[in-house]
């Protein structure tokens, strides 16, 4: 498990649209753009090489078969000021319950301690019960709520 370069973006894609499409199983808002692909290519060189984003990758052998994408925000007027919040998180099927997912948050938090950042969230569809249940196995706790209606 380690952080992902902006030159091994290609690979990274298929599993960043697989979890755009699993997104929109659980929920008609997560509807994915016919150019999903270039997008989400687009959209991971940037985040590649970006600061205030945390881009890493499971890998077996050269293969790819998990990622995660966490983004650092500020939050004025609290302690701690800086919160890391996970916003994509996805490994492959045959690879779930064997362990990657914890590795991958622990490899994350090492991250974070280097950057002093102690407070991390998550972000998902409310009806993904597969993340919820990873996160409350971690011992994580619901801190806010998102409602939302297409008008």
């Amino acid at each position: 498990i380690r952080r992902i370069k902006e030159n091994e973006i290609d690979p990274v894609v298929d599993l960043f649209v697989r979890l755009k499409k699993l997104n929109n199983e659980f929920d008609s808002t997560f509807k994915v753009c016919e150019n999903v692909q270039e997008e989400a290519k687009k959209v991971l060189k940037t985040i590649a090489k970006s600061d205030d984003h945390i881009l890493l990758g499971a890998f077996k052998g050269k293969n790819i078969i998990g990622v995660m994408h966490t983004v650092i925000l500020k939050r004025p007027c609290y302690d701690p000021k800086d919160e890391a919040r996970i916003v994509e998180f996805y490994i492959m099927p045959e690879y779930r319950n064997k362990g990657i997912g914890k590795t991958m948050i622990s490899e994350l938090y090492k991250i974070l301690k280097e950057k002093n950042i102690s407070l991390v969230t998550a972000e998902f569809p409310a009806l993904n019960l597969i993340a919820l249940n990873f996160y409350k196995k971690l011992e994580w706790r619901e801190i806010v709520s998102v409602y939302g209606k297409t008008i």
